[in-house]
Parts: structure tokens; C-alpha cells; sequence
């Protein structure tokens, strides 16, 4: 899915537990009652957390060589939201999924109907029919403070139920690719494996405070996690409509820097070039090709990417005051944002 990253897909469930050199480095500092209460509290959590989190499985067809129709499987999580049998899980772990499979921490299987999913957001709900579950408390991304620790639970690799732990390691991360486009993304240091992608990461409470969605595979302790106040802001229209309308303003731009700004003979050298405006909402608001975006309602845009992230978290139907650049002037003008083509 993403360039230089990898996707996290792949796994069923006796749960392994493991702490990377950073934490366990961490922890010589602490004495030992110390260090056997916050090992009794990761347990209690564990407990707590492990009955919401499922194994989602899925069957695709694919066309192989001679143009042969084959089935293909794959495996990743998902986790209890509501007790209705409202599953979430990453849009990529079910992309193109003839089938899905939900099987629970004790083993209990069922046949799960797609409900609703956002390739861009790469958010997807899932629907199971049981009055079993254990939906999991929900946390607040926006409170989250690097250097916190954090717990991922998952399925990787088809090991089962396994364990990780680590810190936050960053926040608001942005990774981007031509299907979707991330942001507000958790960084952390808890390990995650193929197989997670759709799971939990926990705070040390048990509550929910992100997804794993993508890793870099090279690295050690490099993992993303879709914000759980990003899942909360669109579950409920993924129920309702089967999708989430994502707010678009009609632009094609890159990141300005002193090079390009001296090359171009711009006044600014910090800001949104705009490259390409398509007809759509800046078009129609007097946005052109060459316009530099240095601030939207009136906070400071220093990139393309800022930009975009800012545009992410408005609704369809959002008033933007966009302020720009336009040959040694600034100008002001508002954009409606559009649902995306």
C-alpha cells in the first residue's frame, strides 16, 4: 500500500509477550517491586484487552498464470467496538475479500458481512452475528504524550494472540500513497508484525488508542497506527452510508523551499505551491497555478503536506479562509470544500 512501507496482514490465536532492547534498557533503572507492579498491571491489561481483539480471515480471487481464477487467503485483526457485533479493521486487510472470517480469543468462528470502509482512510466495519463480545473501551488519541507506553495486540504471522509493548514514540505522522493519504498517524515502538494490521494498541489502562496499520520493514521499532479520534469521527457514517465522504479542495501542489522559491523568483519561501488546479471548489474560489498557500483560518501552512492534513480533518461542506501568494501580493479567499471525486 504505501511506498516504503509495509502493510500488515496476516494471522489466527496463547499469547506471546515481547518488549524490544529500548524498554528492556528502560527498566535497569527501576527497582525490583518497582518493575514487578508495572509487570502485574501490563497482565491485567492483557486480560482486559486480548477477549476484543479477533482474527479476521479472508478469501480473494486472484488471476494467476494461463489466466487461471484461484482462491487466495489472508489474514490479519480487527477489534470489537460495539457490543451490536460491530467490528473495525484496516480497508486492506479486506480488500477484494470473497469471503471473511472472524475467530474470536477462545477459538469461536463466524461469517462476517462487510458493512462499510474508507480505501482512502483505510478504515473498514465489519458486522458479526453473537451476542458474546467484549467490546473494548475507547481511549482519546488527542491526549497522548510522547514517550507513553503502549501495548499492541494482534495476530501476526499465524502465531495467535500475541503481545508487544513499547512507547509512543511520535505524533501527527503523515504517510501517503496514490490509494491513500494518512495522517494524525501514532508512531510507536511497540512491535508490529504482518498479521497486526487492524488490531489494538493500547494505553496502560486497556483502552484503545490507535490501529496498526503499516511498518517499515528494515527497521526496528518503526510502526504506525490510524489515531483512534480518526476511527470515532467516521464509524458511525461508515454504518450509516457504507463510506465516509472525504473533503476535497481540487489541487495538485508541492512543498515550497528555498531552492524552488529561488528558481521561480517567489517572495516566499515556505508554503503550498500550487501546481494544478482541476476544476473544483479553489478553481471556482480564484485559486491558479503558482499560488502559494501560507496559511489556512489563519494558521501557518509550511507545506504541501501540512496543507493536505488540514483538509483531511475538515467535513465536506467546510469554509476555508485560505490565505495565498500571488506575485509579491497576499491575498485571502474562502473554499467549500467538495466530497472527492
Amino acid at each position: 500500500m504505501f511506498a516504503n512501507l509495509t502493510r500488515i496482514a496476516t494471522a489466527p490465536s496463547c499469547a506471546n509477550v515481547q518488549v524490544n532492547m529500548q524498554e528492556r534498557a528502560a527498566f535497569g533503572t527501576m527497582s525490583e517491586p518497582m518493575i514487578k507492579e508495572l509487570e502485574s498491571r501490563f497482565v491485567e491489561v492483557v486480560e482486559k484487552v486480548v477477549p476484543s481483539v479477533v482474527s479476521v480471515s479472508t478469501v480473494a480471487l486472484a488471476r494467476v498464470q494461463m489466466s487461471q481464477i484461484v482462491p487466495v487467503q489472508g489474514q490479519g485483526s480487527g477489534v470489537v467496538l460495539t457490543e451490536k457485533g460491530f467490528i473495525v479493521t484496516n480497508a486492506h486487510v479486506v480488500e477484494g475479500a470473497r469471503d471473511i472470517g472472524v475467530t474470536m480469543s477462545d477459538g469461536e468462528a463466524f461469517k462476517a458481512v462487510l458493512v462499510g470502509q474508507s480505501r482512502v482512510r483505510d478504515l473498514a466495519v465489519l458486522k458479526i452475528d453473537t451476542k458474546k463480545l467484549v467490546p473494548i473501551e475507547l481511549g482519546e488519541s488527542s491526549k497522548l504524550k510522547v514517550g507513553q507506553f503502549a501495548i499492541a495486540v494482534g495476530n501476526p504471522l499465524g502465531l495467535g494472540t500475541t503481545v508487544t509493548f513499547g512507547m509512543i514514540s511520535a505524533l501527527e505522522r503523515t504517510i501517503q500513497s496514490e490509494e491513500a493519504f494518512l495522517e494524525g498517524l501514532i508512531q510507536t515502538s511497540a512491535q508490529i508484525n504482518p498479521g497486526n494490521s487492524g488490531g489494538a494498541l493500547v494505553d496502560t489502562e486497556g483502552k484503545l488508542i490507535g490501529m496498526p496499520t503499516a511498518m517499515i520493514p528494515w527497521s526496528q521499532g518503526i510502526g504506525f497506527a490510524l489515531a483512534v479520534d480518526r476511527i470515532k469521527d467516521v464509524f458511525e457514517e461508515l454504518i450509516e452510508t457504507g463510506t465516509v465522504q472525504s473533503p476535497w479542495m481540487g489541487i495538485v501542489g508541492v512543498t515550497l523551499n528555498k531552492g524552488i522559491a529561488s528558481h521561480y523568483q517567489l517572495s516566499v519561501e515556505e508554503g503550498a505551491l500550487l501546481i494544478e488546479i482541476p476544476s473544483g471548489p479553489a478553481l471556482k474560489a480564484g485559486l491558479r497555478p503558482g499560488d502559494v498557500v501560507i496559511a489556512v483560518d489563519g494558521k501557518k501552512v509550511v507545506g504541501m503536506e501540512e496543507l493536505r492534513g488540514i483538509i483531511a480533518k475538515k467535513k465536506v461542506g467546510s469554509k476555508l479562509r485560505v490565505t495565498f501568494n500571488r506575485q509579491d501580493d497576499t491575498y485571502e479567499v474562502y473554499v467549500t470544500l467538495q466530497p472527492s471525486p
